[in-house]
């Protein structure tokens, strides 16, 4: 967080003239994230089934806003009925309220069959930006050859079995933003002028839940790290 940055030319992007700084900042690398994750990773197809765990965070809401941009069945998951009551309001089809880990073994099932329930065939595609115990239980819902995205793990680093992975022919894919843009600009660009098209439409927009001034920027950080942020958080520099 600096009010002057020296930034490499093939890294930026021109923005609309209607787009203020504020959505600009939570555009790029958010819905990048999400759009590299569904498109490029998972090559997300129309009528597929997706859950987004973590779906009321920043990346999480563009995934749903993308997934549903893409014609899929949207899934939201995460950990209050605000969060997803907002998830649904972008365009989730389900919503799933999950506890607040860590879970005991029988926790871990009931988790898994709220999964299951919401997706009795399968997800083709999970959006995994949460970790820790939510992980496995998710994997266990996943169709025969579906993608698991590995996008964060707030909750912690997972370990997940891989006799599930062998049991459904499906794939743990990660999902590296910066080093695909550090390594692929022009794939970048591509997407980031769709991304811009999709705000110009009004399919996809940031939400920002809160602003703080740059010499409070350690108390946007302390928000992200109690895990209480909805949307995105941005820090303003005047």
């Amino acid at each position: 967080m600096a009010e002057k940055v020296a930034a490499k030319a093939v890294n930026c992007v021109t923005l609309p003239d209607q787009m203020p700084f504020d959505e600009a900042s939570a555009l790029i690398v958010t819905y990048g994230t999400s759009y590299y994750a569904l498109k490029n990773r998972a090559n997300l197809r129309p009528g597929e089934t997706i859950i987004v765990l973590g779906a009321a965070g920043g990346v999480g809401l563009a995934a749903v806003e993308l997934g549903k941009a893409a014609n899929a069945r949207v899934i939201a998951a995460a950990s209050s009925d605000e969060k997803v009551a907002l998830a649904k309001k972008h365009g989730a089809d389900v919503g799933i309220t999950y506890p607040r880990g860590p879970f005991a073994k029988d926790d871990l099932r009931s988790l898994s069959t709220l999964f299951k329930q919401a997706c009795p065939d399968g997800a083709d595609v999970i959006y995994d930006a949460v970790g820790g115990d939510y992980s496995e239980a998710a994997l266990r819902s996943i169709a025969r050859e579906g993608r698991f995205l590995v996008v964060g793990f707030p909750a912690g680093i997972p370990k997940l079995p891989l006799n599930l992975v062998l049991l459904k022919s499906c794939q743990i894919v990660g999902v590296f933003w910066a080093d695909w843009v550090e390594k692929c600009p022009a794939e970048f660009h591509v997407g980031a002028c769709e991304l811009l098209d999709l705000y110009s439409r009004n399919a996809i927009k940031p939400v920002i839940s809160r602003r703080f001034p740059l010499d409070k920027g350690a108390n946007a950080i302390e928000v992200l790290a109690a895990r209480s942020a909805v949307g995105k958080i941005v820090v303003m520099v005047d």
